[in-house]
């Protein structure tokens, strides 16, 4: 996962792995719908890839099944948030952000529908599943089109404020990958729209562009 390098730096600043961004999206959002019931969760047979497990046993009514089916994923989703409702769509990133592009840009972002779309195990997180389960261009795709939010949480921290945060009235995709995430500052932190999120030391910046400190 890390270089030698990366791996010697994370030692020397002490920083300590997290768990994956998806286990916190998933753990955040069902204490969301446990406290708001217009909170829910639209999957395409990604429960088990997006975390959601748990969210599912324990709160079965407010989530909904599609099956394979991207693009209908998209277009429920977008409808139950203009219904009124709190609603993320969850599908690997790969399939939501290119089977699923217009329904995205007409459904939800020129309709201006207030939806939370979550890619997840974005970019090469599939690995030897190969091309096809890439996502490399979700990025350039999405900020091409007007009124979408893009968010891509650096660690737990920001992931769960990240959540918190995209659960308001406005388009929002939220990336998500696989891996555990190391903890990038160990103390808690207020992550806002639009504002940066400091990692202070310089080392850090190469720790990130894994060069040698």
């Amino acid at each position: 996962m890390f270089t030698p390098e990366a791996q010697a730096a994370i030692v020397r600043l002490g920083l300590s792995k997290g768990r994956t961004n998806l286990e916190v999206f998933a753990q955040t959002l069902q204490e969301l719908a446990t406290a708001d019931s217009n909170v829910l969760a639209v999957t395409s047979d990604s429960r088990g890839s997006g975390k959601l497990g748990p969210y599912g046993q324990a709160l079965p009514e407010p989530i909904v099944e599609v099956g394979i089916a991207e693009q209908n994923l998209v277009g429920i989703t977008a409808g139950l948030a203009l219904s009124g409702k709190k609603a993320f769509g969850v599908s690997p990133a790969c399939c939501l952000t290119a089977r699923s592009l217009e329904q995205i840009k007409n459904d939800i972002c020129y309709s201006n529908a207030p939806t939370v779309v979550v890619g997840i195990s974005a970019g090469v997180s599939y690995g030897a599943l190969g091309s096809t389960h890439h996502s490399l261009y979700d990025f350039a795709a999405l900020r091409a089109i007007n009124n979408v939010t893009i968010i891509a949480p650096a660690d737990n921290a920001e992931t769960r404020s990240a959540v918190k945060l995209a659960a308001a009235k406005r388009p929002v995709y939220l990336r998500f990958a696989k891996r555990p995430c190391m903890i990038c500052i160990p103390v808690i932190r207020i992550w806002q729209r639009g504002a940066r999120s400091r990692c202070a030391p310089a080392t850090m910046w190469r720790l990130w562009r894994r060069e040698k400190p």
